[in-house]
């Protein structure tokens, strides 16, 4: 997968998707919290937050998926290679990463309404 690919694929998630650029790595956010980094640690691979259930699952699916072991045990940080997995694989994963992340930002910021907390309408 390239690069390109996984923009596409984190951007087709929806429309509060927000893309911020961070000094030489592309942040894919959702309200406030960021779910994917793209070219992070290097180039050519990405790091998602995912639930540790996710976590495990992507862990399942493809060799090119590892712990991030640069964080505490259990954060569900996961590195992916991206030259080494596939597009339905990555689709899955960020899916789970986006769920996630819409899940905790609706729930710290209740009673503002869907458009409100997460910065789309």
């Amino acid at each position: 997968m390239t690069p390109e690919a996984f923009s596409t694929l984190a951007g087709r998630l929806g429309a509060a998707v927000k893309v911020k650029p961070v000094l030489d790595t592309i942040q894919f956010r959702v309200g406030a919290r960021g779910f994917a980094t793209l070219g992070w640690p290097e180039k050519g691979r990405a790091v998602v937050k995912l639930s540790l259930k996710d976590q495990a699952a992507a862990l399942a699916l493809s060799d090119a998926v590892r712990i991030d072991q640069s964080r505490p045990r259990n954060s569900g940080l996961t590195l992916i290679w991206l030259e080494r997995i596939d597009e339905d694989a990555m689709a899955y994963i960020l899916t789970a990463a986006f769920s996630e992340a819409y899940a905790k930002t609706a729930r710290s910021r209740p009673g503002r309404g869907r458009a409100a907390t997460l910065g789309v309408g």
